[in-house]
């Protein structure tokens, strides 16, 4: 009462303060709200907001029949990784909307996974109208409102060029422009195995996917309507396809296909392309885009999420995050993939390209737990000046690996292929070689799935801040999900011969605990030497060693010894032609 006669005095003995008294009328509301448990930050409106519900008491949803609300390849996933639904998996109440939409509250997206919604907030009088419902635990602040945020365009204009061969005729690990990254990670034994990513699911969440749906670089994926979703979370659409060259360049490292030039590293699998990321600013708002956008993912039942977007500061500074706060659990967009990891979802997301850069560090969400953030290397596997560095701020390893992501070579909206940078190119590469790995090796857990390209990978026995466990090996990994074979029964040396039967050539994963030479001969079945390669150096970790020059051999069986200082074990091979 006091601060209001104060207010009545002030405007009867200066007019001219009724703008002053505005302010100050305003600046006591705010300073009202931030005394409650509403999180907001002054600023202009019409504004969008996040609004967090404190429960889902009385939902008209139940656990028991996920069917309602997630589909069936996503309650499949789910059951083949043994994770069982919980409140999060619980849409949000619909009365609980109602609330909002009864305030005359625009509600652009909702969150099960948060139990949120997004939305329009016109005036500080709606603030203080949530303020009042019991049913809200908190808001939060995320991007000024902009004219014109719902995009128009016109219907597709035409479908894509054909392409003059299809990816299945021919060896796709030789491929001019795309052969280093290939060979880098050792994709090309499981290209050629004509392994490509088929039957699984990658959801790509991008700044749009501009004339992906005229080129002839993507018309395998509309012949075989492999494109399964397209949405844009922006402004609550569907086109995707008219903004965006960064989407573009990236969905080509996976899915792109020229003949005898270019080849994704998944041009078989199926994708989702999610408009995410708003061109027009830096906002939280894109955050929770992201969390949308794998909400719908994960109810579609996707087996990856990949995204090249990585967020640090925005244009207002007091949204800014810190490098305390690289923990994996502190913004949105880390607690919106850590629940995709939670949920079954392979998540693959881009270091950064922060380290030149004051922030140097990984950005958000790459410092996730359980997440495969990537770094980039040059085409001779040197660190790239500009890929964001570890630790996370918990002191986790990150990066978790590297690819190639400078002057690697991408399919931009005019059709070229050129040599671009960044960890936005390395990272959905790599998405894409999961894909196919995950094709060749079906039902694994994905605990095992990591362990097992950990265990590939170049810098496995000491993974650091610069390139965490480093290359991988994606051949390899795919050997190591199989049994192991000791040398002797005391020794701590594995290895595995493949393929056994063979035809031509065979290989040796031999996993040394340290730095050795060992000795591997090939005998007839009469003890005739058919085969030797003595003193093979081999470092500590895994080793994988061609035997070559034996496709004159009969087919037959054979027998194979390898020896080191420990001892020697035999084993049986069989060459088939």
């Amino acid at each position: 009462m006091m601060l209001s006669i104060l207010f009545q005095n002030m405007v009867k003995n200066n007019p001219k303060s009724k703008l002053m008294v505005k302010n100050i009328l305003i600046a006591f509301f705010l300073f009202f709200l931030l005394s409650t448990n509403i999180e907001v930050i002054a600023q202009d409106f019409p504004a969008w907001y996040l609004v967090n519900f404190t429960d889902k008491d009385n939902s008209p949803y139940d656990l028991g029949t996920p069917s309602e609300f997630i589909s069936q390849k996503a309650i499949s996933r789910r059951s083949a990784q043994g994770i069982e639904f919980d409140s999060t998996d619980l849409p949000v109440n619909p009365n609980y909307i109602d609330s909002l939409e009864q305030l005359n509250l625009l509600v652009y997206h909702t969150s099960k996974w948060l139990n949120a919604a997004l939305v329009k907030v016109d005036t500080i009088t709606q603030i203080s109208a949530l303020n009042s419902i019991s049913i809200i635990d908190s808001i939060a602040y995320m991007a000024p409102f902009i004219e014109g945020k719902s995009q128009t365009q016109t219907k597709r204009e035409s479908s894509p060029s054909k392409a003059n061969t299809s990816p299945e005729e021919i060896k796709l690990s030789n491929f001019n422009a795309t052969k280093n990254r290939i060979d880098m990670i050792e994709l090309g034994p499981l290209l050629d195995n004509n392994y490509n990513g088929k039957g699984i699911h990658i959801a790509v969440l991008d700044n749009g996917f501009i004339n992906v749906n005229k080129m002839a670089a993507f018309s395998h994926l509309f012949d075989r309507k492999a494109i399964i979703m397209t949405r844009n979370f922006t402004n609550n659409g569907y086109h995707i396809y008219n903004s965006g060259s960064h989407g573009t360049a990236v969905l080509s490292t996976m899915a792109g296909f020229v003949y005898g030039e270019f080849v994704g590293s998944a041009i078989g699998a199926n994708y989702y392309l999610f408009k995410t990321e708003d061109n027009r600013y830096e906002y939280p708002i894109e955050e929770a885009n992201w969390l949308f956008a794998a909400e719908v993912a994960d109810s579609a039942g996707v087996d990856i999420i990949t995204s090249s977007l990585v967020y640090s500061t925005f244009d207002d500074p007091n949204l800014d995050y810190t490098l305390e706060q690289l923990d994996g659990k502190t913004s949105l967009v880390s607690k919106a993939a850590s629940l995709a990891i939670k949920k079954g979802i392979i998540v693959f997301n881009s270091a950064g390209n922060m380290g030149g850069g004051a922030w140097q560090k990984i950005a958000f969400p790459a410092d996730v737990d359980g997440l495969y953030s990537i770094g980039a290397v040059d085409k001779d596997e040197k660190l790239a000046s500009f890929s964001s560095t570890g630790y996370s701020a918990d002191g986790r390893i990150k990066p978790d690996f590297v690819a190639e992501g400078e002057g690697t070579p991408i399919i931009g909206p005019n059709e070229m292929i050129v040599k671009a940078n960044g960890t936005s190119f390395s990272n959905p590469f790599m998405a894409g070689a999961m894909a196919t790995f995950l094709q060749a090796n079906p039902q694994i857990k994905h605990s095992d799935i990591y362990s097992s390209i950990v265990e590939s990978s170049s810098n496995y026995y000491s993974p650091d801040s610069l390139i965490g466990y480093g290359i991988p090996n994606f051949y390899l990994a795919s050997v190591l999900l199989n049994n192991k074979t000791t040398i002797n029964e005391n020794s701590k040396d594995l290895f595995t011969i493949l393929p056994n039967p063979f035809q031509d050539n065979l290989h040796i994963l031999y996993t040394s605990i340290d730095s050795q030479l060992i000795d591997i001969y090939i005998y007839d079945t009469k003890g005739t030497v058919l085969y030797k390669n003595i003193n093979i150096s081999c470092n500590k970790g895994n080793n994988l060693i061609e035997i070559k020059s034996i496709n004159k051999m009969s087919a037959g069986t054979y027998i194979l010894q390898i020896s080191n200082s420990e001892g020697v074990i035999s084993k049986k091979i069989i060459k088939e032609r």
